[in-house]
């Protein structure tokens, strides 16, 4: 994004650091970070007033999220200046945030006017727009703070067994699936995924001829838990006449079928 006024050019560009969310009763403050520099034949002293509206590009609905307040004014400065804008968005536009963004990296489009203070012939004005991406994983981080969700970065170890290797691999493709809106696609791959588990942890026969469930050893347990994951998201890699062929998926499930295939997968770490 730039401002070009008689002499000298005005840019801005998003901060290292994008934004933060500061909660409150039901409507909360997101402040959206910047770097802003100037040159050119700049004016001594010269500052700007900065103001526009925030709106999220490629949502599939109303893309206008509200006004963008810049708390004072600022100067065009070579070497560079951090500026801020806060809006506030509500609990229904964060949750409609979250339901067109589908797990992929949130959009957002800055529209902004510039306008140079204390210019001798009235009040040069200029606009401008600037895309601004937000990761998946920082944005998820940031509505923790809310209480809005929660967010888990389960980081499969890396290794040279091959097997393991290859499960994480299956699921950085699941993840992929996933933002593609390819839901029982996902599911498939967390299940291929768990082929590394189930031989590591030899469920097979640790769940053969079990005891009654209030008897069974804690080895017994997660034998329980990873077969059970594995019958269920065999459902999405065979059509069974009168059952799996009817099962559906929808995005939470392909997102919690990887999530417990990831950290099945990474609890291997400690094991041979």
């Amino acid at each position: 994004m730039a401002f070009q006024f008689d002499g000298y050019l005005l840019s801005i560009k998003p901060a290292r650091h994008a934004l933060t969310l500061i909660p409150g009763w039901g409507v909360h403050r997101l402040t959206l970070f910047f770097e802003a520099a100037g040159t050119g034949d700049i004016p001594e002293g010269q500052a700007h007033q900065l103001s526009g509206e925030l709106w999220v590009n490629d949502m599939g609905s109303s893309g206008w999220l509200g006004p963008l307040a810049q708390r004072w004014p600022m100067e065009a400065h070579p070497e560079g200046r951090n500026i801020s804008f806060d809006v506030t968005l509500t609990d229904a536009q964060i949750l409609g945030l979250e339901k067109a963004r589908k797990g992929r990296e949130l959009e957002l489009r800055v529209d902004l006017t510039a306008v140079q203070l204390g210019a001798i012939a009235g009040w040069p004005a200029r606009t401008d727009q600037l895309t601004v991406r937000i990761s998946h994983e920082e944005w998820a981080k940031t509505l923790v703070q809310l209480d809005a969700g929660a967010f888990v970065d389960v980081l499969v170890p890396i290794t040279e067994v091959e097997n393991r290797a290859t499960a994480a691999r299956r699921l950085r493709e699941a993840k992929s699936l996933i933002g593609a809106g390819r839901f029982e696609e996902a599911v498939g791959k967390a299940r291929l995924a768990l082929d590394a588990v189930r031989e590591a942890c030899d469920t097979v026969n640790v769940v053969r001829n079990l005891p009654p469930a209030q008897q069974r050893s804690q080895e017994q347990r997660w034998g329980m838990l990873i077969q059970s994951a594995y019958q269920l998201f065999s459902g999405a890699q065979h059509d069974d006449s009168g059952t799996t062929e009817h099962f559906t998926w929808s995005r939470a499930d392909a997102v919690a079928a990887v999530a417990t295939a990831a950290g099945l997968l990474a609890r291997l770490e400690d094991l041979p």
